[in-house]
């Protein structure tokens, strides 16, 4: 029996123009989200150096560090047709998130980085872990190009195709060559965005004009020694963001590591602000009283501990409540009552901005 679809929805290939093929690892495109991508050559988000140790304490780290969530390619090109071709890992196959949002790339165009519009998202057939996808045709002129990687599957290879003859420049999008760096859960790793652009951590990103670093580790997210140091070792960074609670609350580990990372990253970065975030709200938080309470005592252990350090004298760090960061809708804001959807995205990078925008302000005052 054959079925119709609307054409739209259909996977788009490139056509019999001529195109020239260019690994996104060419030094003509600037790559960020994985800080060790010119050392170790590979799309992932922790060190080739730290598997051993990290394998040894926690396993499954190392897979979810092959995941490229927050990974971002940033270009100037004259091309008016821009096509992609990806080898994934592995095939998708999240029961409650897009194809697109797992292992798809999404793309943006401006003629700068302050004015960049989404245009397209790479779409693929179920089970696929290679393709080719044409973002744009036909679109004349220079313009800045920014391309998000996939939140929830890793990416062996990755080509970037232009007409021939056409140009690509690097381009140095940013106003501060420093990192934002968010420690967190599979929400912070964009579970479960419909598209990459659309995790929060990427919005930040277009709307602070900053590489922000993503360390979401899906259901993994414990804190643990090894994990903190990788964390901190993180060089230029602008602010450090421990967001960890959703996985490490209930089961006591946050009392027992919040302390030794921020601690950790003091060694490396005494002077860095740092920001500890509590868990965004969930229904049952609200429908059983039992669980409302101990989240109640999980946040105020993690005011107190903010606040212990602060009346020791570091000034540069902070609480954010996440229990604000979804609006006064957040049952709107989710999936699956724990998980947000586009619309709660949207909600925490506009409050996760004003809190970033508040400490970069305060840290000149306390120069």
């Amino acid at each position: 029996m054959s079925s119709v679809i609307d054409p739209n929805f259909a996977p788009k290939v490139s056509s019999k123009d001529v195109v020239t093929w260019y690994s996104a690892l060419d030094p003509s495109f600037q790559i960020y989200g994985f800080p060790w991508i010119r050392r170790d050559k590979a799309y992932k988000r922790f060190p080739k150096k730290s598997k051993k140790d990290i394998e040894a304490i926690c396993p499954k780290i190392n897979g979810l560090a092959s995941n490229t969530a927050g990974g971002q390619i940033h270009f100037f090109t004259n091309s008016a047709k821009l096509s992609i071709k990806v080898v994934l890992t592995s095939a998708v196959d999240l029961s409650q998130m897009s194809r697109t949002g797992q292992g798809g790339f999404d793309c943006y165009v401006g003629t700068d980085f302050r004015s960049l519009k989404f245009i397209d998202a790479a779409r693929f057939a179920h089970g696929q872990t290679e393709y080719e996808f044409t973002f744009f045709d036909q679109l004349p002129g220079e313009k800045l190009v920014v391309l998000n990687f996939p939140l929830y599957t890793g990416v062996l290879e990755c080509f970037i195709g232009i007409l021939e003859h056409s140009t690509i420049k690097k381009a140095k999008s940013f106003i501060d060559a420093r990192r934002i760096v968010i420690y967190g859960t599979s929400i912070t790793q964009g579970g479960c965005a419909s598209r990459p652009g659309l995790n929060y951590t990427n919005r930040l990103s277009r709307m602070m004009r900053r590489e922000v670093v993503n360390f979401g580790f899906s259901g993994n997210a414990f804190g643990e020694k090894v994990v903190a140091q990788q964390v901190a070792q993180i060089k230029k960074a602008s602010l450090f963001v421990l967001d960890y609670e959703a996985n490490a609350g209930t089961n006591g580990l946050l009392e027992k590591t919040l302390v030794d990372f921020i601690d950790t990253i003091r060694m490396f970065h005494p002077t860095t602000p740092i920001a500890v975030v509590s868990r965004i709200p969930y229904l049952l938080d609200q429908l059983i009283p039992a669980y409302g309470l101990k989240r109640a005592k999980i946040k105020q252990f993690q005011m107190d501990t903010v606040n212990r350090y602060r009346n020791q004298g570091d000034s540069l760090i902070y609480f954010i409540d996440g229990s604000i960061l979804l609006g006064e809708e957040a049952h709107e804001c989710t999936t699956d009552s724990i998980h947000p959807n586009d619309l709660g995205f949207s909600h925490m990078a506009i409050e996760f901005k004003k809190a970033f925008t508040y400490i970069y302000k305060d840290q000149r005052r306390n120069k």
